[in-house]
């Protein structure tokens, strides 16, 4: 697939996740607000250096983070008030996709709507984080 034929595939599909809301089968389907806890992490460089790191440990990134796909909104759960836009919900063979994006930083987190078990990653021009855990409801 060349470049212009994936770019409009992206498009038709982010378009196409605004437009549906979500809708998956199990517990952790969006529409009650979750808990996530950060349970392991690694820092990647743009140069492809990896390593581990936990939260708090000098990133900047929340050790838990509430999820609330109706409110359209992640928000730290550590009281510094942190909080992103959740730009785009859709379902995928039973796991919740959500993304947005600020301060020059993508993210995207994948739930399973049965186990609650998460991936996320947040990334910038110059590296990334590559994020698991898991989400309750409270």
């Amino acid at each position: 697939m060349n470049r212009l034929q994936v770019a409009g595939l992206s498009v038709a599909l982010a378009g196409m996740a605004l437009a549906s809301p979500a809708v998956a089968a199990g517990k952790y389907d969006g529409s009650k607000p979750m808990l996530c806890a950060i349970s392991a992490m690694s820092e990647c460089t743009a140069d492809g250096k990896c390593e581990r790191s936990v939260p708090q440990a000098g990133n900047n990134l929340p050790t838990f983070v509430r999820v609330d796909v109706k409110g359209k909104l992640l928000t730290d759960n550590d009281g510094g008030g942190r909080k992103s836009e959740i730009k785009g919900v859709t379902v995928l063979d039973g796991q919740l996709m959500l993304q947005g994006g600020e301060n020059g930083k993508a993210w995207s987190m994948v739930i399973a709507s049965e186990g609650g078990a998460f991936g996320a990653s947040v990334v910038e021009n110059d590296g990334l984080f590559a994020i698991f855990g898991n989400c309750t409801l409270p």
